[in-house]
C-alpha cells in the first residue's frame, strides 16, 4: 500500500504556527471579489418579500478600516409579530462559501414564508457574512471564522447599528 502524494503547504505562514498580523494581511491581499452581494442577495431579497413580511436593515458590517466596503445586513421578519406565537430563526451565509444556505433562504422567503407566517413568528437572516459570500470564503476579512466567534469579547467585528 503506497503513501498519499505529499501536499504542498499553503503559501502563507508556517505549518503548525498561528498566523500573525503579517500573515493575515498577506492572505487578505490575495482575496478577490468573485460575485456580488448586492446583485445576488440584496436585489433578489428586495424583489421577493411577500406581503406577510417586512424587510429590515438590522446593521452594517464596516470593513473600511481594511480598505474594503461596508455591507448592509438585511433581515426579513413577520409583519404580524405576536408574543403568543413561537419564533423561528432561519440563517444563511455564516460561511460565505456555503452558497446554498444563502440562495436557499432567499428561495424560502419567496416560496414558503407566507405559508408559515400564519402560525409562527419568522426572522430570516439570509446572508450573515456578505464579504465571505463575495469572495467565496469561510472566513471574514480579519481571517476569522464567524461561526467560531460566539463568545464574550469576540474579536469578530460586530455589526454597526
Amino acid at each position: 500500500m503506497g503513501h498519499p502524494p505529499p501536499t504542498t503547504p499553503y503559501p502563507i505562514g508556517t505549518p503548525g504556527t498561528p498566523w500573525g498580523n503579517g500573515e493575515r494581511a498577506a492572505w487578505l491581499a490575495r482575496q478577490q471579489i468573485r460575485r456580488s452581494y448586492a446583485d445576488e442577495v440584496v436585489a433578489p431579497l428586495q424583489a421577493r418579500v411577500p406581503p406577510e413580511a417586512e424587510l429590515l436593515q438590522y446593521g452594517t458590517l464596516d470593513y473600511t478600516r481594511l480598505g474594503l466596503a461596508r455591507y448592509p445586513l438585511h433581515a426579513v421578519r413577520s409583519r404580524a409579530w405576536r408574543a403568543d406565537r413561537p419564533s423561528v430563526l432561519v440563517t444563511g451565509g455564516v460561511h460565505g462559501y456555503e452558497t446554498s444556505g444563502v440562495q436557499g433562504a432567499l428561495q424560502w422567503i419567496a416560496t414558503e414564508f407566507a405559508r408559515h407566517a400564519e402560525s409562527v413568528n419568522l426572522l430570516v437572516l439570509p446572508c450573515l457574512s456578505p464579504w465571505g459570500y463575495e469572495t467565496v470564503n469561510r472566513w471574514n476579512p480579519d481571517a476569522l471564522d464567524p461561526n467560531r466567534q460566539f463568545r464574550d469579547a469576540s474579536p469578530a467585528a460586530p455589526p454597526c447599528w
